[in-house]
């Protein structure tokens, strides 16, 4: 495993960081001594991942707040600041995928979808962003989904959301790169998450079509995802700046075109 020891006593929130990928991305931000803010919905939500990371040495706090709500978020960065100091880097990872053909689609998963991935990154950033200028330092990292590029049957309103948030990090990465703040997004693939298990496995040739369209062949896990997230945080990646890392096995190297 790589060493990072740059990342030791960094602080990190990670958004949506109570099961799945989010899960992961805390504890592999734990391996490398980062103390580490477990956002979820609630306190309950985010606990067993905090445990997990403690388990491992590292330091972590819940840090429960609807990222969907400005008032809850602001509140949610002063009193982890308050309590842990600046934070170094934001991985904004919380989110939904609520399936509904358009044509059915209500008005709340519309604005419930919208508002936790665009707006939620929106009022994150604005909260956080503005100690980071201030020192001069700080990464923000995105996840996208490859539905920021291109849309499938009942997830209409998830890549609107997912391609307004991918454009929203790219003006971050514009507007504040040049005060030393590096914004990057990371667009995973199939990956094996507790909710995307059970849908793998609910037909019993799906999970066989899904793997077909991947060029690796596999699915993959929370930890490959981590991975790179904890990468783009590194001294490594300290000129990448507004770039869409793909940890998605070549899912869409054969249907993008340049």
């Amino acid at each position: 495993m790589a060493s990072y020891p740059e990342l030791e006593d960094r602080v990190v929130l990670v958004t949506g960081a109570g099961r799945g990928i989010g899960r992961g991305i805390a504890l592999a931000f734990a391996e490398h001594g980062a103390r580490v803010l477990v956002n979820d919905l609630t306190d309950e939500h985010a606990r067993e991942t905090v445990e997990a990371v403690r388990a491992t040495g590292a330091v972590a706090d819940a840090v429960p707040a609807d990222v969907a709500d400005r008032a809850a978020v602001r509140a949610m960065v002063s009193a982890a600041v308050e309590r842990h100091g600046e934070i170094d880097a934001l991985v904004n990872n919380a989110g939904i995928n609520v399936v509904s053909r358009f044509l059915e689609l209500s008005d709340d998963v519309w604005e419930r979808t919208q508002r936790i991935h665009h707006w939620g990154l929106f009022y994150c950033a604005q909260e956080v962003a503005p100690r980071m200028v201030a020192r001069g330092d700080g990464s923000i990292v995105v996840i996208s989904s490859p539905a920021a590029v291109e849309t499938y049957e009942g997830q209409t309103h998830y890549a609107s959301a997912k391609a307004g948030l991918q454009m929203l990090a790219f003006g971050l990465a514009w507007e504040l790169g040049g005060s030393g703040v590096r914004t990057n997004l990371v667009s995973p693939g199939w990956i094996e998450t507790e909710l995307n298990r059970e849908y793998l496995w609910s037909e019993p040739d799906l999970r066989e079509r899904v793997v077909r369209q991947i060029p690796l062949g596999r699915t993959g896990s929370p930890e490959d995802v981590a991975r790179a997230v904890v990468w783009l945080c590194t001294n490594e990646a300290a000129y990448v700046n507004g770039a869409v890392l793909r940890v998605d096995g070549g899912l869409l190297a054969g249907r993008l075109k340049a």
